[in-house]
This record gives C-alpha cells, structure tokens and sequence, in this order.
C-alpha cells in the first residue's frame, strides 16, 4: 500500500542524532535564505504597489472581481500571518485556491529529491496524484519547476495538474503548489505571471512554517525520547484535526494501550514503523498517540495491524474526546 510503502521512516536513536546536528546546519541555511526572501518580498510589494497607483478614469474599465488587484493578492496573502506555524501550510492551499479562481489547489512538502507527501488539499479533484509522488518522475513538470519556472499544463495531460509553481530553499524544490480545475480560458501567460507573483509572496511563510515544522520534534520532545511532550503534540493534533474538519486534510490519531512499558522502550520499537511525517506524542495525562498525518480511518488499520505484530494494542480515533 503506497502511504507506507516508498517513503523514508523515522531513524533509529543514532541516526536521528546525525539527523539533528544535518537539520541544524540546514535551518541555519533556510534562516539565511528567509531574510534574503524578506528583502525580495519587500522589493516585491514596492512594485506591486507602483503597478496599483497609477490614476485611472471614470471611462477606464474597472476589474469585476477586487481580488484581480494585485493589492488584494498581497492582502490576502497577509491573512497566512495570522495561523500558528503548523497550520500555515493547511490555510495556504484555500488562500492559493482562491487566488488562482479554482477550488482545486494542493500543498505538496517535499520529502527528498525524489518524493512529495500531500500536506493539504482542498478538493478530492487537487487529490487525484495521491498522498505521495513521486516528483522526479512527473515529465515536463518536474523539469519546468526544476529550472525555476510555473509549470501549465498545455497538452491536457490528465495526469498532471493545469499549473504548478515550486518553493525552493539553495536551489531545492522544499514545496510544490500545484491547481486544477482553472477554466481554459485563464490559462495563459497573464495568470502564470500572476502565478509567479503569488508563489514569492507566500514561500517567505511557507519556508517559514516548514523551517519550524522541520525543528519540532528537537524543541518539544520528551528526554531520550522522539515522544513529544503533552502540550506541544496536544497543540498540533487539534491543528490537523481542526484543518481535517474543513476538508483540508486527512488525519488519524492512534492511542497506544502501553501496559507498564517506558516510553523510551516502545518508542524505540515504533518509530522504524511510521512515516517521519508521523508523530508520537502524549496527551490526556500521559497516554502514548500517534498521529497519522493524510491518513484515513481505513488506512489507519494499516498502522494498526502493524502495532499489534510488535506487540501493542491501539485503538483508533479521528476526533479528541
């Protein structure tokens, strides 16, 4: 089954401690490059706002829509300030749905140079690649957005989105935009430069969100463990379950019957098991989770198959009791 099949798992305790002193030198490399972004977004809006200052007159035809302003864009845009850095990511895809005039738009992380999980949807239409791609093999997308350009779909191909645009951190794609359902008749090189516009303004929060995502579990997790504490994973289980109930995402959390084990203990024997886009944590005064992220109840079971051969009972929810 793909969600647990070709992605990376999380690493044993030595190899999750290289992986932490790699993740420092790659935040303090993504840090560099978000105060590069600040000044390039801040040139940005200068020119979006001289394109907007020009006086028109009475007999000049108006745009139909306020969101055509390339203010708004940036207005719009701005309403991402307002969510907590794990819930960044769930809110751009509707803001970006909304600005490319579909109810199609998708949020693809990166996992590697090879793979994507899907982070957030807002349609089963922007779902239609599945939870995990393979990006390297997506031909004339891959190559467009690899040199840095919007990707449109000319030929119809329907296996591919009608756009996509790409975030990049040194010259690696961190994050995939990617839109269907646009009307055929928008899609010309107006709306991709629009694209483009719209892609540098919100990579400074998605870089951003994805950096402190990428340091999480180091900040919040429990001593000896990759257990994160009670009121960190508490915070990021309502996130995803909150984004899940407007049809953002998909998510299941998983209550592990522990017995009398130590966390470290089943932890340890857990962890070679989930995704690294997984999450172990406690909630409700100490009861060990896990939270699936883009993960249905009915693949759920695969997990959960999976615990009871190590050894753990588990029981299934999709909301907090």
């Amino acid at each position: 089954m793909e969600l647990y099949s070709n992605e990376p798992r999380m690493m044993n305790r030595d190899t999750a401690q290289l992986m932490i002193e790699e993740m420092k030198n790659e935040l303090e490399k993504q840090k560099k490059l978000l105060d590069k972004k600040d000044r390039e977004i801040e040139e940005l809006k200068k020119l979006l706002n001289n394109g907007n200052s020009r006086p028109t007159s009475d007999a000049e035809e108006q745009p139909d829509e306020q969101k055509d302003s390339l203010n708004m864009v940036y207005k719009i845009i701005s309403n991402l300030e307002k969510y907590k850095n794990e819930e960044v990511l769930f809110y751009a895809a509707p803001i970006l749905a909304e600005l490319m005039n579909t109810r199609d738009a998708a949020v693809y992380m990166a996992v590697n140079r090879d793979y994507a999980r899907l982070f957030s949807a807002t349609s089963q239409q922007a779902r239609r690649l599945g939870n995990s791609i393979k990006y390297s093999e997506l031909e004339g997308m891959y190559s467009d957005l690899k040199e840095g350009q919007i990707y449109i779909n000319t030929s119809g191909k329907s296996g591919l989105p009608l756009m996509a645009s790409a975030v990049y951190a040194e010259d690696e794609i961190q994050v995939i935009l990617m839109f269907w359902g646009i009307p055929k008749q928008q899609i010309t090189l107006l709306t991709a430069n629009r694209l483009t516009a719209i892609t540098t303004l919100v990579q400074n929060a998605i870089l951003r969100a994805k950096r402190c995502m990428a340091s999480f579990r180091r900040k919040n997790h429990m001593e000896g463990t990759n257990v994160l504490i009670e009121d960190a994973f508490t915070d990021l289980a309502r996130a995803f379950l909150e984004a899940k109930s407007k049809g953002l995402t998909e998510c299941t959390v998983v209550e592990i019957v522990t017995g009398y084990q130590n966390y470290q203990e089943i932890a340890e024997k857990i962890a070679c098991n989930i995704r690294q886009t997984d999450y172990m944590g406690v909630m409700d005064g100490g009861k060990l989770y896990i939270l699936l992220s883009n993960t249905d109840i009915k693949n759920a079971e695969v997990v959960k198959q999976r615990l009871l051969n190590l050894g753990y009972q588990s029981v299934l929810k999709e909301t907090l009791g």
